[in-house]
């Protein structure tokens, strides 16, 4: 189990990163797509585009949407760090109806009304950090 399930876009791995380090600093435990050891098939597919034309029959495809949902189920909150593509924003909306804390992190390039999933959306990796060190239930008096 981990404290975070981190979603987002291979196009946005920096921003990835840097929160991926801020919940580390926090003490915080995470599972990410970014840092996901997958089988040698599944890691081809978790390579930046190597799902756009995969078969969606295949059991590399099976195996990671297994692993992934797998560590979905598993996890304590979810967070989507943004900007970020549809499976990441299908991810969010599997960790909602989950009944999960949903969270968001970056800069939100326009308004959507489903957003409101989110318990709260953070501007930047800094400011999850500080809230996530606050809020952990670990530490004393936590």
């Amino acid at each position: 189990m981990s404290d975070f399930f981190v979603a987002g876009s291979w196009r946005n791995r920096d921003a990835i990163e840097e929160v991926l380090a801020a919940l580390d600093a926090a003490g915080s435990s995470t599972y990410c797509f970014v840092r996901a050891g997958y089988s040698a098939a599944g890691a081809a597919l978790a390579a930046p585009g190597g799902a756009d034309a995969a078969d969606l029959g295949s059991a590399a495809v099976h195996d990671v949407f297994e692993q992934d949902l797998q560590a979905l189920r598993a996890a304590e909150r979810f967070l989507l760090v943004l900007p970020a593509g549809q499976a990441a924003h299908i991810e969010a909306g599997i960790a909602y109806g989950l009944g999960m804390p949903c969270y968001a992190v970056g800069p939100v390039e326009r308004s959507e009304t489903l957003y409101r999933i989110f318990d709260r959306m953070f501007r930047d990796a800094g400011e999850l950090q500080h809230w996530s060190a606050s809020t952990r239930t670990d530490q004393p008096g936590g």
